[in-house]
């Protein structure tokens, strides 16, 4: 409670003007409207990248990491070299979580003249701000994952650098049923574009497997979700899937529990976020499994490392989805502007377009004709208060 409530204070306080931060190698930061960060993009010495991040509203935590993520792959990259001999240098503006914070916080980076962007990570906000985007000529890597983002608009500058919720349904569906050996599957989805693309994309494959399944949804904000849960024991489901963003996962976990709830859960990527596991009791959580894209208990070698680095530069805490989605996307850029061989913004889009197998932390990416980079997920199981890395799913996608 005492979070929810520093965070809303926070919103409300910067929902007049946002407040956008730039951030050197060095560590320092910068007002947004200073005239230096105003012509970065176009300095001899730098390369100015946006970056749409939550840090305030309901999941402030969320948009810390994906800043810390960020400027963890640009002070790595700065210190061998940066980019065509350039320092990278990022412009962070606060979405708010919310799309008029975040249509705000985007019109503030793109006067900053950046070259591309990370973010914003919500599928609403993407949805909200990707006109904007088209409009202006600027590329951006964004980590949401709703299916709608190629199926209802055609944006030649939206990269998704997280795998869509169509294939992160599927391997729930798939798991649920081929591994944990359910009969009768129960949804608790979000009603919003993320748990509706899951829901949509998890229920047509069990409509072809022949699999029973019923489904109860709530709204962001929900506080008390007891007659969803009621009503899937009534029906008798053997197995849940559960499609929530943080606050809601973990409010899911506590009233499985207190309602006796003992089937197998397989929950979205949320559950599997420290910061949600540092809202749940270990007791909640022993019938617990998620679909990932990220653990850090992964035995990679490139996921031990950044690991192991991301706790020196940031006082011991681990790494979760969120930082480990944008330490990757900034690498993914770099990576295509240097083969761009400039800083001219189609020439970057056109380059990322072309990314082949490129072997980041959290995936290895290669885009479709409809830039989804990431065609795998991780299926973990959550022990005590750990996401247990358990294997690689990659799926066949449309070229």
């Amino acid at each position: 409670m005492k979070r929810r409530i520093i965070a809303a204070i926070i919103s409300l306080i910067l929902v007049g003007s946002l407040i956008g931060c730039s951030k050197d190698p060095s560590g320092t930061s910068g007002s947004s409207d200073t005239g230096s960060n105003r012509s970065a993009s176009t300095d001899g010495d730098t390369i100015l990248i946006g970056v749409s991040a939550s840090k305030s509203g309901s999941a402030p935590v969320n948009g810390m990491r994906t800043e810390q993520g960020a400027q963890m792959a640009a002070d790595e990259i700065n210190a061998a070299g940066g980019v065509l001999g350039k320092k990278i240098k990022l412009y962070v503006a606060d979405d708010g979580g919310t799309t008029d914070t975040a249509i705000n916080a985007i019109n503030l980076i793109l006067s900053q003249n950046v070259v591309a962007q990370l973010g914003p990570n919500l599928s609403g906000l993407t949805l909200a701000i990707e006109q904007s985007m088209a409009d202006a000529g600027v590329p951006f890597l964004t980590g949401a994952t709703s299916p709608k983002l190629v199926t209802t608009i055609d944006n030649k500058y939206l990269f998704r650098v997280r795998a869509s919720d169509s294939i992160q349904g599927q391997i729930a569906a798939k798991y649920i049923t081929e591994d944990l050996k359910c009969k009768k599957i129960g949804f608790l989805t979000d009603s919003d574009d993320y748990g509706a693309g899951a829901l949509e994309v998890a229920s047509a494959y069990f409509d072809k497997q022949g699999v029973k399944w019923v489904s109860e949804t709530f709204n962001s904000g929900d506080t008390d979700l007891t007659s969803q849960i009621l009503n899937l024991q009534k029906a008798g489901v053997d197995g849940i899937i559960v499609w929530a963003h943080d606050t809601e996962t973990a409010l899911a976990a506590r009233q499985f529990n207190d309602l006796g709830v003992q089937v197998p859960i397989v929950g979205s990527t949320s559950i599997s976020t420290t910061q949600v596991l540092d809202l749940c009791e270990e007791d909640w959580l022993t019938n617990w499994y998620s679909v990932t894209d990220f653990t850090p208990t992964n035995p990679n070698e490139k996921v031990k490392a950044f690991v192991e680095n991301f706790q020196k530069s940031y006082g011991g805490d681990k790494p979760e989805l969120y930082a480990s989605t944008y330490y990757s996307a900034l690498y993914v850029l770099a990576d295509a502007i240097k083969r761009a061989g400039s800083t001219d913004r189609n020439a970057i889009r056109d380059a990322l377009a072309k990314t082949d197998g490129y072997e980041g932390v959290l995936a290895t990416y290669t885009p479709n004709s409809k830039q989804e980079m990431v065609h795998q997920g991780i299926v973990c199981k959550i022990k005590g208060k750990e996401a247990v890395y358990g294997n690689t799913v990659t799926v066949e996608v449309e070229a």
